[in-house]
């Protein structure tokens, strides 16, 4: 706080197949939230399943537990994996009472794909995304962020549709 953190981002992996990892996962990020909570900065999990026991970090049974999770943990917003259709994480985000914020993972293949996932997650009810390569590595970052805030505005500019045709 005292250089000027607006929040805390901590981790919480689940479906590892690790009991022991899994557990001190969980207390890590249950001391963490108790410390956000004493000192009054916000707290967002980033919930992902990985690992043996994990196809699909998508699919929306995982995202449901471990945003779940979170929630009781103490999270004040949860950073997570798009379920990969506007429905199913619909359905994650009406479950989950914080705020959803999904991740952009691996760069997209290209922008226009980028701000797909962004229209589809705005779509969903989902709070916003959490981008870095696909802003850093985007054509033109200043007209990707435009057209991003604009699709999670859910306000189409022209320069919007023409990505996106």
């Amino acid at each position: 706080m005292r250089l000027g953190a607006d929040a805390v981002l901590t981790y919480l992996i689940v479906g590892t197949g690790d009991a022991e990892f899994e557990m001190k996962e969980i207390a890590r990020n249950a001391e963490i939230a108790r410390e956000c909570e004493r000192v009054g900065i916000p707290l967002i999990v980033e919930s992902l399943a990985r690992g043996k026991a994990v196809e699909n970090p998508g699919d929306p049974r995982w995202l449901n537990l471990h945003t779940r999770m979170a929630v009781e943990l103490g999270a004040d917003a949860v950073k997570t994996d798009y379920s990969g259709d506007t429905a199913s994480m619909r359905s994650v985000v009406e479950q989950c009472p914080i705020p959803i914020l999904v991740l952009g993972g691996s760069r997209h293949a290209s922008d226009k794909d980028a701000l797909n996932v962004v229209r589809e997650v705005a779509a969903a009810g989902a709070a916003g995304v959490f981008f870095g390569r696909n802003v850093f590595q985007a054509d033109n970052i200043s007209t990707f962020l435009e057209q991003a805030r604009a699709a999670l505005d859910g306000v189409a500019t022209p320069e919007f549709q023409a990505i996106t045709r």
